[in-house]
């Protein structure tokens, strides 16, 4: 509980609808605003199901001037419900007839056994007349009941992605939660040691329900198919989080009793006909419904808004799913702030408030580069800020963009709709440099948990990021550059980010978004010998040599390759292996090995004649002229039953030494290599443990949105961890 909640004892105790009753009834309750002289200004906000009383804290943004829920105008109620386990009496209250938590024994309840305690509350609050009522999902079933038990009170009511009695569908989905935690050994009929309760099993339903939460479009766009660690996806370690986030919080007996409770709602029971009990409301209504909820369907909430007297339908397009009305919260404060007959909140909006989330949740972005990488990172968090800040309980705010032509500034916050314009639009002050990059970090470094990303190609980066780290910022960084320069500067480098305590992370140097330096940390970390390290590190390679074996000629294959992104700033880079020779050197470094980059024994993918320096047309044209030998070799592998593929080599030597090698290799059938597809790249690593069968991660090596989508989950993650040592 926060320390605003506040706590009501009900005198009499508490009647129950199924039978039974509560002696002792405790109600946690947090109020924003003043009740007016008559008592006739009071709202009513409620929860949903892991929800609390801090309803300023999970509807921030549906607080305040010009917003659905105005404290100047209102007085705003929101109550931790009956069953729950945050203040209000539920299963871990202690049993007045033993002493001990009620836990498993607490008895059945029903949603409106919550709305009555609701009443009771509103009741000693003083609060005579209710202006609206307003909640989603296990809050918008309370509205309901709100409306139907007592209509003389209440004069409107605002249901949200919920529905008027559970269906088949979702009591299935509750009763399969519940299962998971009555599979967890420490359940044991309901009498856990509360000390030691069914974690697994509540983390194991919070899983579960998190996929109803959300929908298949918002996973796809948030993970698809992008591994975490080597054995593990994206999707499934945010779901292991989430998880973990609610064993943190919650309580696996209440969360059995609330979930049977709402499996108990239906407006018509003992009430009779279904529809006529619905025609029979009489305040004005605002339903609201999700367009890809998946847990509560749309049809579910326009039946509603069929039968109930003039209500009005409103739809919030999005591809969150059902948990869209606590992510687009300014559209819906829109919508409701228009349901109530007043304006909109226009630009700025609650200010105090705004800034005091920045500075408790914050984390400020400088972003260097805006090219694919970097436009995509920006679209990333553009799309996604709102479903990150309520996931990870942190707000991002990119406050600097910077190119080759000047940099874009702004510590309230960059507009991310219109970044484009205003960094074309500004001075021409050229790229940050190590001489102009202090007066930008000093901007950067008192803001909430400042990080400098890197999404260059540009030399001579290392001394910036140890610029940043003297000042307190963490740095993520998908430049190769600064790894690879001389190891005695490298270790200056490292030196200096122990120093201040700053975090350095930079997987996405090596394959985008694949765990490979990860994956190589754990192994050592956990005391294996790597021995061998193989694979095809090189997507941009790989591209090509796919291309190639469909017949598309060298020039036009590359061409495109270019077109998409794939290739370094200088497709040089990718053909003469030098990009693939900074992989491998940061990885044998990662192995210990104290070498430079001219220690990695190279050879090119192409003669080196054909890569002379010049214009990207300079290039091209250089191509056009071995397309034909090209070719020639492409087919008389293909007879052989053989491929062309880029391979990397690193082999740690008896005396302790790392040898590396990358270059062009001639590969049969039965190779790794051979049947990776496009931009596929992998890595196996031969370990004393792993020394039969190599551990191997492969995926996607290259692509903007893969890249960016690793980026960010890095940022997450270092800010998450404050300081490093």
């Amino acid at each position: 509980m926060s320390p605003e909640t506040r706590t009501l004892e009900l005198a009499g105790g508490l009647a129950l609808e199924l039978g039974g009753r509560l002696p002792e009834v405790r109600v946690g309750y947090r109020t924003w605003g003043r009740l007016d002289a008559e008592g006739s200004n009071a709202v009513v906000v409620c929860h949903a199901l892991t929800g609390s009383a801090d309803a300023d804290l999970w509807w921030t943004r549906l607080f305040g001037p010009g917003r659905a829920l105005d404290p100047e105008r209102d007085f705003i109620v929101c109550s931790n419900i009956l069953g729950s386990c945050y203040g209000t009496t539920g299963p871990t209250s202690l049993d007045p007839a033993t002493g001990r938590p009620y836990l498993g024994a607490f008895p059945a309840i029903t949603i409106r056994d919550m709305v009555r305690v609701q009443r009771a509350l509103l009741d000693a609050l003083g609060a005579r007349r209710v202006r609206m009522v307003i909640g989603g999902s296990l809050g918008g079933m309370q509205v309901l009941e709100w409306a139907l038990l007592y209509p003389e009170l209440v004069e409107s009511v605002v249901f949200i992605a919920s529905t008027a009695r559970h269906s088949a569908w979702c009591i299935g989905l509750s009763e399969a939660q519940r299962q998971a935690i009555f599979a967890d050994p420490r359940w044991k009929d309901g009498q856990y040691d509360a000390a030691d309760p069914p974690i697994a099993g509540l983390a194991a339903a919070r899983m579960m329900a998190m996929v109803s939460y959300r929908s298949q479009p918002s996973f796809e766009l948030r993970f698809a198919r992008r591994p975490q660690t080597e054995d593990l996806f994206a999707i499934e370690s945010y779901l292991r989080y989430q998880g973990q986030q609610l064993v943190d919080r919650f309580d696996p007996a209440t969360y059995v009793t609330l979930t049977r409770a709402m499996d108990t709602h239906d407006v018509s029971r003992g009430r009779g006909d279904f529809d006529d009990v619905l025609r029979g409301m009489r305040q004005p209504t605002l339903v609201v419904s999700i367009d890809s909820d998946v847990l509560y369907w749309p049809w579910e909430q326009r039946e509603v808004a069929r039968l109930v007297p003039g209500a009005r339908l409103a739809v919030l397009d999005s591809p969150h799913g059902h948990d869209a009305f606590l992510i687009d919260v300014d559209r819906l404060s829109d919508m409701v702030a228009d349901f109530r007959g007043r304006p909109r909140l226009r630009a700025g909006g609650d200010g105090a408030a705004i800034a005091r989330r920045y500075a408790e949740k914050g984390i400020s972005l400088l972003v260097l580069g805006k090219g694919k990488v970097g436009s995509e990172l920006l679209e990333q968090i553009r799309t996604q800020r709102t479903e990150l800040e309520l996931d990870y309980d942190a707000e991002l705010r990119v406050i600097g963009i910077a190119d080759r032509r000047g940099t874009l500034l702004d510590e309230e916050g960059v507009d991310l709709e219109r970044w484009r314009d205003a960094l074309a639009a500004g001075p021409a002050t050229g790229p940050v440099t190590a001489e102009s990059a202090p007066a930008l970090l000093d901007r950067l470094g008192p803001l909430p948990r400042p990080v400098l990303v890197d999404l260059t190609a540009a030399e001579g980066m290392e001394e910036i990021y140890e610029q940043a780290f003297r000042r307190g910022i963490d740095v993520v960084a998908a430049n190769k550059g600064p790894l690879a320069v001389a190891p005695r500067r490298r270790e200056q480098l490292r030196e200096a980010r122990r120093q201040h305590h700053r975090n350095y992370e930079y997987e996405t140097a090596v394959g985008a978004s694949l765990p490979v330096i990860g994956t190589l940390r754990r192994l050592l970390a956990s005391g294996d010998r790597v021995r061998r390290v193989d694979g095809a590190l090189s997507g941009t390679l790989g591209y090509l040599c796919t291309e190639l074996a469909r017949g598309v000629p060298l020039s036009l294959a590359t061409r495109w390759a270019m077109g998409l992104g794939y290739t370094e700033s200088d497709p040089r880079d990718d053909l003469s292996g030098a990009d693939a020779a900074r992989k491998a050197l940061i990885l044998a470094r990662e192995l210990g090995a104290e070498i430079a980059l001219e220690d990695v024994a190279v050879a090119p993918f192409l003669p080196p004649a054909l890569l002379a320096p010049g214009t990207p047309d300079a290039l091209l044209a250089s191509l056009r002229t071995h397309d034909e030998a090209m070719a020639a070799r492409v087919e008389r592998l293909r007879r052989a039953g053989k491929a062309i593929r880029y391979l990397v080599h690193l082999e740690v030597l008896p005396e302790g030494r790392v040898g590396v090698r990358v270059g062009p290799e001639e590969v049969g059938p039965d190779h790794p290599a051979a049947g990776l597809v496009g931009v596929e790249a992998y890595v196996a690593f031969t370990t004393a443990r792993h020394a039969e069968r190599p551990l191997v991660v492969q995926g996607a090596g290259v692509g903007a949105a893969n890249t960016a989508g690793g980026v960010l989950a890095e940022i997450l993650r270092v800010a998450a961890r404050g300081g490093a040592r």
